[in-house]
C-alpha cells in the first residue's frame, strides 16, 4: 500500500501507437523510460509533456518524504467505448494493488479529461494537474500547429473536415447558379455538425462507417445494405427537397420535406438494421435487437409520415383519421416486432 499515486492519462493511447509500450507503465525508471521513447518518437506529442510532469510531481514528493509512486495509463486508439473500458479495467487493477489513500492525475488538459468520472468513482483525487506547452508567438509555432492540424487525423477531423464540407456544399450550389441556397445548405450543415458533436453522435457514425469499412474488406453480403442505406437516404432528401421548394409557408415545406422523405429514410434505417444483423449473424452474435430495431424504425417512420400528411392538410377529416389508423398500426408492427424477438 502507498500513500498518493501519481496519474498520467492517455486516453488515446499514443504512447502504445508510437512506441508499443504497453500501459500501464509502473515506477519511475519505467515511466522515464516510456515518456523519452515517446518524445522521440514524436517530440510534438503533448502526452509526452504530460508524463514528464507526473515525473516531476513524484520526485518532488519523494524529496519531502512522502510514499508514493507515479503511474501511466492508457486507453486505446479508438477513443470512447473501447479506450474507456480498457482505463477502467488498469484502473480496477491499480486499486486492488496499491489501494492509495489518494491520487493526483496528470493530464494535457485535452480528451483525457472525459475519463475523470471513471477516477473520481475509485480514488480520492487531491489535484488534477493540467499540464499545456508553452509556445512563442512566431510564425514557426503557427507552422506546427497548422502541421498538426493536417498531419494528425484526429485533429483534421475536427477541423478540417466540417472547413472541407462547407466549402463542397457551397461550391456545389454555385455550380447550379443559386448561391443563395449553399448558403441556406451551409447553416444546415452547421446546425447538424453542432447537433452531432453536442450529443456525441459522431461516436455512432465513427463505428457505423467502421462496420462499412470491415464489410467490404470481408466481403460480407451486408455491405449491399450499407450501399443501399445511402442510396435510399439520398433519394429521400432528394425527394423532400422537390416537395418542400414548392410550398411557400415555411411550416408547409418542411411538413412537405418530412411527408415525402420520411419513407425513403425508414426504408434507409432498415438497411441498416438488415446490414448490422448480417454482420452479427457473420460473427456468431445475437441478431434479435437488430429485428426489433427494424420494426421500430418501420413504426416511427410510420408515425411521422401520419403526422406530417395532417399538418399538410388538418383541415381534412381524413387526414385525421388516416393518423389515428397509422398510429394504430404502428403499435400492431412494434408488438409484433417485439414478440418475433422474443420467439427467436
Amino acid at each position: 500500500m502507498v500513500k498518493r499515486l501519481i496519474i498520467s492519462i492517455d486516453r488515446d493511447d499514443d504512447l502504445g501507437q508510437k512506441t508499443g509500450i504497453a500501459s500501464p507503465v509502473i515506477g519511475r525508471e519505467n515511466v522515464l523510460q516510456a515518456a523519452v521513447r515517446l518524445i522521440l518518437a514524436d517530440p510534438e506529442d503533448s502526452d509526452a509533456n504530460a508524463i514528464f510532469s507526473a515525473i516531476k510531481i513524484y520526485d518532488e514528493l519523494v524529496e519531502k518524504g512522502e510514499d508514493c509512486e507515479v503511474i501511466v495509463i492508457a486507453g486505446d486508439k479508438s477513443v470512447g467505448k473501447i479506450s474507456d473500458r480498457k482505463i477502467a479495467e488498469q484502473l480496477d487493477a491499480i486499486q486492488m494493488k496499491f489501494n492509495p489513500n489518494s491520487v493526483i492525475v496528470v493530464t494535457d488538459g485535452s480528451e483525457d479529461e472525459f475519463v475523470l468520472p471513471l477516477i473520481y468513482s475509485r480514488f480520492k483525487v487531491d489535484m488534477l494537474h493540467r499540464v499545456v506547452v508553452k509556445q512563442s508567438k512566431t510564425l514557426e509555432s503557427a507552422y506546427f500547429m497548422l502541421r498538426r492540424i493536417f498531419n494528425e487525423p484526429k485533429v483534421a477531423r475536427v477541423t478540417l473536415a466540417p472547413i472541407g464540407a462547407i466549402f463542397l456544399v457551397y461550391s456545389f450550389f454555385l455550380l447550379l447558379q443559386h448561391p443563395e441556397w449553399g448558403v441556406g445548405g451551409i447553416i444546415l450543415f452547421l446546425g447538424a455538425y453542432f447537433l452531432i458533436k453536442a450529443y456525441g453522435l459522431d461516436k455512432l457514425i465513427s463505428e457505423f462507417m467502421e462496420a462499412v469499412r470491415k464489410s467490404v474488406s470481408e466481403g460480407r453480403l451486408s455491405f449491399i445494405f450499407y450501399l443501399g442505406s445511402g442510396v435510399l437516404l439520398l433519394i429521400g432528401i432528394s425527394t423532400g427537397f422537390n416537395a418542400s421548394i414548392s410550398q411557400a409557408q415555411p411550416h408547409l415545406a418542411f411538413a412537405s420535406f418530412v411527408f415525402y422523405s420520411i419513407g425513403w429514410i425508414t426504408l434507409s434505417a432498415v438497411s441498416i438494421a438488415i446490414a448490422k444483423a448480417i454482420d452479427a449473424f457473420s460473427e456468431g452474435k445475437k441478431i434479435k435487437k437488430y429485428i426489433t430495431l427494424a420494426f421500430i424504425a418501420i413504426s416511427i417512420g410510420l408515425i411521422i409520415w401520419g403526422a406530417s400528411g395532417y399538418l399538410i392538410s388538418p383541415e381534412v377529416r381524413d387526414s385525421v383519421y388516416r393518423f389515428v389508423v397509422v398510429v394504430f398500426a404502428a403499435l400492431f408492427i412494434s408488438a409484433v416486432g417485439l414478440l418475433f424477438t422474443r420467439k427467436r
